[in-house]
């Protein structure tokens, strides 16, 4: 009973674990590659200059 329980429970963990490993590999990819935009970095050369 608890078995039967617990091996859907697992792959959902497995299945979530590696979505969010694979997620972490593409950002880091982003954020570290020159030639894309990265959504986690500002680029200020298009924000108007503050005084």
């Amino acid at each position: 009973m608890v078995l039967a329980l617990l091996v859907p429970a697992a792959v959902a963990f497995v299945i979530g674990a590696l979505a969010a490993y694979v997620g972490a590999l593409r950002a880091l990819e982003v954020y570290f590659d020159p030639n894309r935009d990265s959504v986690f970095l500002v680029d200020d050369r298009d924000q108007p200059e503050r005084r």
